[in-house]
């Protein structure tokens, strides 16, 4: 888990060389965001499955090319999982799943008077799973273990938003829908479960170089 956490960093690092080399051309930015995610299952299994809402958080650098299209790499903790509920039984079901994503976006924007820019964006996603928990609750009874999943998963993001530029401040918002293209189970005779999610995330920023 270290390791794979001071492999994010350097990658982190890596891509704010990056930002600095580009913000001679145009400006850029560094920033932190967090928001709401809902999350469920996709796939063939995926029966009777409902939305569960978590949190995301993280780091994004938005890396000026044009006025009218940046790369944005990000580095976020997300939550996901599903939940279902046996109204007959009275059981309740629920899934848990603790993610580092590393997304690059690519966004087209459009510059309104070099302080809006509406936006739509679209990219491939790496996920790591840290933790996965399964709880089973019902009768006044609620028990719990931890899930053997996938480590690795890949997908993509995409989604719409708003920056918001005034000197050196960049304020953003952006809605986005994400999904995975591995199963989240591992074992060879494997459920079709893959992640879905939606998010709305918030951020604020730094901008250097450029203009």
């Amino acid at each position: 888990m270290k390791s794979v956490l001071l492999k994010l960093t350097t990658c982190m690092v890596i891509i704010c060389m990056a930002a600095c080399a580009t913000s001679l051309m145009a400006q850029s930015t560094f920033g932190a965001k967090a928001g709401y995610t809902a999350s469920t299952f996709r796939g063939t299994d995926a029966n009777n499955v409902d939305w569960q809402s978590g949190y995301a958080g993280g780091l994004f650098v938005n890396i000026g090319v044009l006025d009218f299209f940046t790369i944005q790499p990000e580095v976020l903790f997300r939550q996901r999982g599903a939940s279902n509920q046996n109204e007959t039984f009275n059981i309740n079901q629920n899934v848990r799943l603790s993610y580092m994503d590393v997304p690059v976006l690519f966004k087209l924007r459009i510059p309104i008077a070099e302080t809006f820019y509406p936006h739509i964006y679209a990219g491939p996603q790496f996920s790591y799973n840290i933790r996965g928990d399964y709880e089973i609750s019902g009768g006044g009874i609620i028990a719990g273990s931890e899930l053997d999943v996938r480590k690795i998963d890949f997908g993509g993001v995409m989604g719409f938003g708003l920056d918001l530029v005034i000197d050196k401040l960049f304020l953003t918002a952006d809605f986005r829908y994400g999904i995975g293209a591995l199963t989240i189970d591992k074992s060879d005779n494997s459920a079709s479960l893959r992640n879905e999610d939606l998010s709305i995330l918030l951020g604020v920023g730094v901008n250097f170089g450029g203009k």
